[in-house]
């Protein structure tokens, strides 16, 4: 991995994070495998307190983590964890669809197809598009979902979950190299519920479409689980 010449020359905490952050999500590094401080100056060319200050804000986003008298490490997810974040985020986004039939405009809605239209040419142009930049083509999707609700205790309840997310959706694509083309066609009707203005159906295709994209991980899992998810329309 070769650092940026941007990066080699902004030495400041954010900009390290925010790589650290890219290569993390983008899956550079394994679940379990450590980070090492000698390791990342020479990659990004930068001091000890960047990377030192950088660490921190992943461990408190829980995509690292923190093991006394050994460093830090990529925090590997449990089967119970991507389950418990995924229940959370199932239920929130689709309010936030629920909230977004009822409140947003035609144009917004037509703003979310022009979304989707790019990011189908994108994979009529590429044989196979890459997961960073499907995931900001996917990101966007769903952020304009969660603004369009109009809900900003909800949008900031989501935006604490996002490193998660992103760690989990970049688990779950290398699983299934056709999800993107899956994902594309679940947006659209999550998009046509919404121009139907029907809220519920809204909801129903966005619970049915977070469910859907992690579960091959939770599938692959190891660890025995009992619990069984239910998608309802209510």
């Amino acid at each position: 991995m070769m650092a940026s010449s941007k990066l080699q020359k902004e030495t400041t905490s954010m900009a390290v994070y925010k790589h650290l952050y890219h290569l993390i999500i983008t899956g550079a590094f394994q679940p379990g495998e450590w980070i090492r401080e000698r390791q990342l100056k020479e990659i990004l060319g930068v001091s000890s307190t960047p990377i030192r200050e950088a660490l921190k804000m992943l461990v408190q986003e829980r995509l690292l983590e923190s093991v006394p008298h050994h460093g830090v490490r990529i925090k590997h997810l449990s089967m119970n964890e991507i389950e418990d974040i995924y229940e959370l985020r199932a239920e929130l986004e689709g309010l936030a669809a629920q909230l977004a039939a009822k409140r947003g405009s035609m144009s917004q809605f037509d703003q979310m197809d022009e979304l989707l239209h790019l990011t189908e040419r994108r994979l009529e142009e590429t044989s196979g598009i890459q997961d960073s930049e499907f995931l900001k083509f996917n990101n966007e999707f769903h952020d304009l979902l969660i603004e369009i609700s109009g809900n900003h205790a909800l949008k900031n309840t989501l935006a604490h979950l996002r490193a998660g997310i992103d760690l989990i959706r970049i688990m779950a694509w290398k699983n299934n190299k056709s999800r993107p083309y899956e994902t594309v066609k679940q947006h659209r009707l999550i998009v046509y519920a919404l121009k139907a203005r029907d809220p519920q159906l809204a909801r129903l295709r966005t619970q049915e479409h977070i469910w859907d994209s992690i579960k091959l991980v939770l599938q692959a899992g190891e660890e025995p689980n009992d619990r069984v998810i239910e998608i309802t329309s209510t």
